[in-house]
Order: C-alpha cells, then structure tokens, then sequence
C-alpha cells in the first residue's frame, strides 16, 4: 500500500463514528478503548440491544455497526436483517460486524446470509479488529441484490473457472 493509500484510510479511520452494541459493559468499554485509543476511531457510541442500535441509528447513522449476536431481546443477526430491509428509516447500506462467543460454521454462514459484511469471534484481538476495520475502508465490497439477498457481495475471490452446477447464470445488481 502506498503512504498516500496509508493516509487516506488512516484518515478515513479517524474520521468514523461506530456503533458498538453488546450486552455487556465491560466488553463494550474494551472495544471502545481498542477503537478510540488502539486505532484512532474518530466517536464512538454504544448500545445494550438491537433495539437500541436501531433507535440510535435513526436520530444519528453511523459509519459502522459492531453487534453480539448474544444480545436480547434483537441480537446481531436480526439487527443486520433489518438493517438491510431498510428498518425505520436506518441506511441499509450501514456497514455491520457481526460478533460472537459462541462461533460455529452455521453461525458465520447465517451472518453472511443476513448481509454482514465481516464476523468475528470472541475474544476479540485489537489487531484482527484493526485489520478488518482496514479492510472494510481501504477494499469495499459492492453491495448486490438479488430476489433472495440484499448486501455485501459475498464472494471475495472471483473464480471465472467455475462451471458446476451452482454457476450462476446471471450476475445479481451491483448497488453502490
């Protein structure tokens, strides 16, 4: 990456308001530390719940949305779902990360199909949150919509070899 790109995203970085929402203060006030002090997040604003994520969300968007999928009474995946679906009057195209304790394949694979643009497992590292955060800024993935999925385009390497019979035969709309 070139000092210009480097400066750019920085940057970008510092000039970003993310929302963090889990149930629990202590990992919020951590994850709050990591992206104010670690990685030099511009604001930061936390939320308990789904609920409140969206509610916040609709008096003040964010750049980002980092969501537990143990929150109750709306955990990660819900929120992400209405997120896409435009709930309320919230961007649909807010960037989310999903987070979560308990990390298995059919959880990753739901968050992927609700539209989250990354997962991550718990415990966090301040440096595999700051290589996704740099991700997100620095390689955005178009969003695409197609009749049964709205969000990132989930295929991150481009196979033109493949033939079998999950081919698609049409592109989805590229969107943004």
């Amino acid at each position: 990456m070139s000092p210009a790109s480097m400066r750019f995203s920085e940057e970008r970085i510092s000039q970003m308001r993310i929302m963090v929402a889990d149930p629990f203060s202590q990992l919020r006030d951590l994850i709050r530390d990591i992206l104010l002090r670690g990685i030099g997040v511009g604001d930061v604003i936390e939320a308990r719940d789904g609920e409140e994520v969206l509610t916040t969300l609709r008096e003040l968007p964010c750049d980002l949305v980092i969501a537990d999928t143990a929150m109750d009474p709306m955990g990660a995946l819900e929120l992400t779902f209405r997120i896409r679906a435009g709930a309320e009057g919230v961007d649909p195209f807010t960037p989310v990360i999903v987070m979560s304790g308990h990390a298995n394949l059919d959880e990753i694979l739901k968050a992927r199909d609700v539209g989250a643009n990354e997962y991550l497992a718990k415990p966090l590292s301040a440096k595999i949150l700051d290589l996704r955060l740099h991700a997100m800024v620095e390689k955005p993935r178009p969003f695409i919509r197609s009749d049964d999925f709205f969000g990132p385009d989930r295929r991150r390497h481009h196979k033109d070899h493949f033939r079998g019979q999950e081919r698609r035969t049409q592109d989805a709309e590229k969107i943004g």
